[in-house]
């Protein structure tokens, strides 16, 4: 698949009226936003410590409020002193001070996905320090456990009057980090395990929202083993399916009348990368179905932001250097189904023939 194609066509599958059914109970409007990879080590702990925990979100406080329920991945632990931790033979390690889970707190998320290749960057160690800070700072976290069975229960938010069930999967490696029977780490999907957990998570929320880290740094299209897995969750009852590793946006899909964004890019990260690319992406979901969604183009270059997500506006979505905006721009324009520009200055994206 091209990575300049922004909406890729639906999946093969049941047609729209053999989707999954609403879950039972779920009648009022819920907002789940999602954002890519968090890292506030490195450059970001001198600025954090100085300016504040609000200091990255000076420009998209307004963005932030809108989710009942905020997402994000984190891909650094919380440790206090790394002085004899042994790391990860890899090339790069990364740890954060406790005390900046307030940077998480401030920007009000409500759930974090740890499933990914820096989590068990200092072992067990800096994993443990990351379920403390984040236990105390009262922020639900999924994708890790002491042990594969834990890894790969699901977690659930309760928020506005309903409950949101988060599962996360890290599918990048060193594999060491995967948990294992006898071993802490993170949830690695296998299919027929990944069937199984998204249908116990079903029976045990109102939504349910599948957290994937995986594919290839700046790859801009999805890899096939993504589709697979993604439909795999759809199929199985997710109600939305998130992605992050790349550090750049990838294409998103409706299959099934569900949303699968197969990367969100970079969010709040650490590194001065000027080909990093993200967004805030916001689904809104009536009587537990899609009624549409927003993607909100950030500006994450860290060169011109000084780690402050920036709100682009769509005369600059050029700047950007996303082929992901570029496509949906152009798709916008062309009057294709499903894809608006918002007077607001924002992606409306609604599933394919619905009457809204």
């Amino acid at each position: 698949m091209a990575a300049a194609v922004l909406l890729l066509p639906a999946g093969e599958g049941p047609a729209a009226s053999s989707s999954p059914p609403p879950k039972q109970g779920a009648s009022d409007t819920l907002v789940v936003g999602a954002v890519g990879d968090i890292m506030l080590s490195s450059w970001l702990v001198e600025i954090l410590e100085r300016e504040g925990p609000a200091y990255p979100y000076a420009g998209i406080t307004s963005l932030l409020a809108v989710p009942d329920l905020l997402i994000g991945n984190l891909e650094a632990p919380f440790l206090a002193d790394t002085t004899g931790v042994p790391r990860a033979e890899k090339a790069y390690t990364f740890a954060v001070p406790p005390e900046r889970v307030d940077v998480l707190k401030a920007g009000g998320f409500g759930a974090l996905t740890l499933a990914n290749n820096h989590i068990l960057d200092f072992g067990v160690a800096g994993l443990e320090g990351t379920w403390e800070a984040l236990d105390r700072a009262g922020i639900p976290h999924a994708g890790t456990g002491r042990d594969r069975a834990e890894a790969h229960t699901h977690t659930v938010v309760a928020t506005g009057g309903r409950r949101v069930a988060l599962l996360a999967y890290n599918h990048v490696f060193p594999a060491a980090f995967w948990a294992a029977a006898d071993r802490p780490g993170t949830a690695h999907a296998s299919d027929a395990g990944l069937a199984r957990e998204v249908q116990r998570a079903g029976r045990d929320a109102d939504l349910v929202v599948v957290s994937f880290h995986w594919s290839a740094e700046g790859r801009e299209g999805p890899k096939d083993y993504q589709r697979i897995l993604a439909h795999i969750a759809v199929d199985n009852g997710a109600d939305l399916v998130v992605g992050h590793h790349p550090h750049v946006l990838q294409s998103l899909e409706w299959y099934r009348g569900r949303l699968i964004a197969y990367s969100l890019g970079n969010f709040l990260f650490a590194s001065y990368s000027p080909t990093a690319t993200g967004a805030l992406l916001t689904v809104r979901f009536t009587g537990g179905e899609p009624l549409d969604a927003a993607l909100h183009p950030l500006d994450v270059n860290n060169i011109r932001t000084g780690f402050r997500p920036g709100r682009v506006l769509p005369e600059r979505w050029g700047g950007l250097g996303s082929r992901v905006v570029t496509a949906l721009a152009d798709s916008a324009a062309a009057g294709a189904e499903g894809v608006e520009i918002d007077p607001s200055g924002f992606f409306l994206l609604r599933p394919p023939g619905d009457s809204f």
